[in-house]
């Protein structure tokens, strides 16, 4: 029997398991990873192992499937572009240790050739993503930055305002500098992520995007209406451009309560069929960055979901949503179309 591909589009695993050796200054204001809100690694201390360790996204768990992981630094909005790009630095320079701690067991790409070499050796493989751009107003050198470091997507924003774009917490647009940095990054054949960026932002984005561009972790607004999730001219917007979008395990953002059955989540998927989304509809757990159902507690319970997904749409479409759409978005962006 082969084994499940899983390609998941965003998780903030990486920031969890940095979390004890980030200065203090970088988390005075920050609360989400704190160890008594997830019960994960004290601080300060080592970095924390991502075979073990994680909350939700560990190798031990993964290990029964061929799995491709979209790892992003999740930058707090609190900080000043100077201090994210700092954080950027410590968070994403943390991936040599784990590299080291698991070289037979872990890899990291920059290409899809590359990551499927991975899968082929039997290793887990992690592209690396960040999650709030505001970093990218430290400098006009910060695209080529991430670039060099390895980033293959960036989510603009997170839920407030930056120097980019605004979250749902305003309903200002892209500025300017966020009209620049999305050209550069689609320039430098990076993915531009529309995850959490408002509505007003989306539709500027339309104006500037040349290049197909991703929903890592949102969900269809007409299935459960929260701002963070999708309307359907933008999930059609998405799909016309050659796009992608992660379907996210989020409680708040799949119906209403603290947790849901696995057919709320299927309903999601469901209206994105119906709106011709079997090229565009992927995983986008954010793992390590929400509460997830009781039946996804953690990433070894997604080879329970792949298996509903091939029960409901059969094996060809259910190995599109878990691996080929991913794969064949990022395909896409690394051709430059």
């Amino acid at each position: 029997m082969s084994r499940t591909h899983i390609f998941d589009l965003h998780c903030d695993t990486l920031d969890l398991l940095a979390w004890p050796i980030l200065p203090a200054e970088l988390r005075a204001h920050e609360k989400m990873f704190a160890p008594e809100d997830l019960n994960g690694p004290t601080a300060p201390g080592p970095i924390a192992d991502i075979a073990t360790d994680g909350v939700h996204l560990t190798l031990d768990g993964a290990a029964g499937m061929d799995w491709v992981q979209c790892l992003a630094v999740f930058v707090f909005d609190t900080l000043t572009p100077q201090e994210q790009r700092r954080f950027f630095e410590i968070v994403s320079g943390t991936l040599p240790h784990h590299l080291a701690t698991h070289p037979d067991r872990l890899a990291i790409a920059r290409t899809l050739d590359e990551a499927e070499a991975a899968l082929a050796a039997g290793k887990f493989c992690g592209l690396l993503t960040i999650e709030g751009a505001g970093l990218l107003a430290a400098g006009d050198d910060t695209v080529e930055m991430i670039d060099r470091a390895g980033v293959r997507m960036v989510t603009l924003t997170w839920n407030a305002e930056n120097p980019l774009g605004s979250g749902h917490d305003t309903h200002h647009g892209l500025t300017d500098l966020g009209h620049q940095r999305v050209r550069e990054l689609e320039e430098h054949g990076i993915a531009v992520d529309v995850s959490h960026l408002n509505d007003e932002g989306f539709a500027d984005l339309l104006e500037v995007a040349r290049r197909p561009f991703a929903a890592s972790h949102s969900n269809s607004r007409a299935v459960h209406d929260v701002p963070r999730n999708l309307t359907d001219d933008q999930f059609r917007a998405i799909r016309d451009m050659g796009g992608i979008a992660g379907i996210n395990y989020y409680t708040g953002f799949v119906a209403p309560g603290d947790d849901y059955a696995p057919e709320q989540l299927l309903a999601h998927i469901d209206h994105w069929l119906d709106l011709g989304g079997e090229d565009v509809v992927a995983l986008g757990s954010d793992f390590d960055g929400c509460t997830t159902p009781s039946w996804i507690a953690s990433c070894a319970d997604t080879q329970h979901l792949a298996d509903l997904l091939v029960e409901r749409y059969g094996a060809e479409q259910a190995e599109k949503i878990c691996y080929g759409n991913a794969a064949a978005f990022f395909r896409r962006i690394e051709a430059g179309h």
